[in-house]
């Protein structure tokens, strides 16, 4: 097996099934998709074209930021996959039903999103020392051997608490604080920037949680976690975990094991 990155959500995804990890990153099946794939992307791209504007971008042109990615991803993954019948439904809302809600939803995640840090103005982006914003701004670091990839949706200097990582979820709150803590130490090993905590900007609620303390997630910790993934990859360890993950698992129609 090629020597490759590993990423938060290669470990997350592991984590939670190893031959969905499998199927998905080596035999690469296709992927059932979902509208909710296109909102998230869309919310985060428009979040970005409105940060990289110094926060300046009329709200219309931001909503047009939003509207244009939304319908970019949903074309690209109807080019894949045509037929509705076969995307993901969410809840009553059918695959083709769902395009069209999901598009209401993250129009209005997104006006949340500006009308948030209009109300909060002194949580300003945090600039590189080159200057540049600290928005979706790629990392690569070395975890003892493990090479670590990935992009941090925000760094933010927040008015009481100092550096802070900042990671939008247009969806659900995630179980821990596993990728803010890869994110502060991508600072930490990047640019010397020590970040005691982080959040995550939940597009459903218009805010941010409340902070996550992020010393539990040392370094060596992580080192442990990533390089505990890595070298079970590299084993070629893909034992699978049927289970109600299954039925939201978009390469179930390739598992022989799924429970759906």
């Amino acid at each position: 097996m090629a020597v490759q990155h590993r990423s938060v959500s290669q470990v997350k995804e592991y984590a939670d099934c190893p031959y969905r990890y499998y199927l998905h990153r080596v035999a690469r099946v296709w992927q059932r998709p979902a509208a909710w794939l296109a909102q998230g992307l869309a919310v985060h791209e428009a979040a970005e074209f409105w940060e990289l504007s110094n926060r300046q971008a009329p709200e219309d042109d931001v909503a047009t930021a939003y509207r244009q990615s939304y319908e970019k991803h949903v074309n690209r993954l109807s080019e894949e996959t045509p037929n509705f019948g076969y995307w993901f439904p969410s809840g009553r809302y059918a695959g083709s039903e769902d395009i069209e809600r999901r598009f209401g939803l993250g129009a209005e995640q997104v006006r949340r999103y500006v009308e948030y840090y209009r109300e909060h103005a002194d949580e300003r982006i945090w600039r590189t020392p080159e200057g540049r914003p600290a928005v979706e701004i790629a990392f690569e670091i070395d975890l003892d051997g493990v090479r670590v990839k990935g992009f941090i949706d925000g760094v933010v200097k927040h008015p009481t608490r100092g550096i802070v990582v900042r990671d939008i979820k247009s969806g659900r709150l995630p179980g821990d604080g596993f990728q803010l803590g890869t994110y502060a130490e991508a600072l930490r090993a990047t640019y010397g920037v020590r970040v005691d905590s982080g959040d995550y900007w939940m597009g459903r609620q218009g805010k941010p949680t409340v902070p996550y303390p992020l010393k539990p997630w040392s370094r060596q910790r992580l080192v442990d976690t990533y390089g505990a993934m890595d070298e079970a990859v590299r084993a070629q360890r893909f034992d699978p975990d049927p289970g109600e993950a299954c039925q939201m698992c978009p390469v179930a129609f390739a598992c022989t094991f799924a429970a759906i």
